[in-house]
């Protein structure tokens, strides 16, 4: 009897330090706050979020049309629909939960690029971590031939004779999101952009960051408004320079997203979009565009027996 009442005191108290490691585990792995975003740009701008899937893939479709002014070319022009289209498809495969690969090609330039986007914090549903953290590199290189020049181009020092190398085919993007939840319905963001040409104009900087402010307001259970605005804080611009803005409606489901776009300019790669001048939108000239993304997502392993 006393054998039984020993054993039995052991199961107790094992399963009471079961008990007691289960309860610990579960307070050291707090929820954590997922879709503060619906894709992994809001509209032109990276979010905090990647392929949610390891081993999943995202295909999208970015599409910027002509611009248009608030005359009559808004109908001439059938919306912009019959102007010089800016074009990029991009493929994404996620070689973790947290980190993802990219390779896209645009139009301008016929321009080919590489990223790589990984999460770096992650909010939690009990505020233990306030924020999300993403991090994210791209290298773009511009594959049109380049543009021809005449004898009297010269580099900086104004005596060198410039000729065009295989360098000045790059360029590079840098990015630090930072974004938070604050309600089912309302989700900010704003990021830290550092893009490095090896080549620009004459009078015009090599490095130019940006700070990317961006947002969703949700109307609905799968409809959202989006916006995006992108200050320039350093790199020289003209006097009368504007900064990208973008609204977009957007409409997401478990595996698709569609954004009907109001943009400022037909760019797509911010390396692009942070250093070109927009439209003038104080005077109403203005943009659509819409955004497509799917996810095809792949069933984890299922582990072996």
């Amino acid at each position: 009897m006393m054998r039984f009442h020993h054993v039995l005191g052991r199961c107790t108290l094992g399963g009471f330090f079961a008990l007691l490691i289960h309860t610990s585990s579960a307070q050291e792995a707090p929820e954590l706050v997922s879709n503060s975003f619906s894709w992994t740009q809001v509209i032109n701008s990276q979010t905090v979020e990647v392929v949610p899937r390891k081993r999943s893939f995202g295909f999208m479709i970015q599409h910027r049309f002509g611009a248009v002014s608030p005359d009559e070319q808004w109908f001439k022009s059938f919306l912009g629909l019959d102007l010089p289209a800016n074009i990029r498809f991009g493929f994404q495969y996620a070689l973790t939960d947290r980190l993802q690969l990219e390779i896209g090609r645009g139009k301008y330039g016929k321009t080919w690029d590489l990223s790589a986007k990984g999460r770096l914090l992650r909010q939690t549903e009990d505020d233990r971590m306030p924020v999300s953290m993403t991090g994210y590199f791209n290298t773009a290189v511009m594959t049109d031939d380049f543009p021809s020049l005449g004898s009297n181009f010269y580099y900086a020092d104004g005596v060198t004779p410039f000729v065009y190398e295989t360098k000045h085919r790059f360029k590079y993007n840098t990015e630090l999101v930072i974004a938070r939840r604050f309600s089912d319905v309302f989700s900010a963001q704003i990021a830290g952009a550092a893009v490095y040409r090896n080549l620009v104009s004459e009078g015009m900087e090599n490095l130019t960051v940006a700070m990317p402010i961006s947002g969703r307001v949700k109307v609905s259970t799968k409809g959202s408004i989006l916006f995006e605005y992108a200050p320039t804080l350093v790199g020289q611009q003209p006097e009368d320079h504007l900064d990208p803005l973008a609204l977009a409606y957007e409409i997401a489901t478990l595996g698709h997203v569609f954004q009907i776009i109001v943009a400022s300019s037909s760019q797509i790669l911010e390396q692009d979009l942070y250093t070109t001048p927009t439209t003038r939108y104080d005077d109403g000239y203005v943009l659509l565009g819409f955004n497509i993304a799917r996810t095809l997502f792949v069933k984890p392993k299922k582990p072996r027996s």
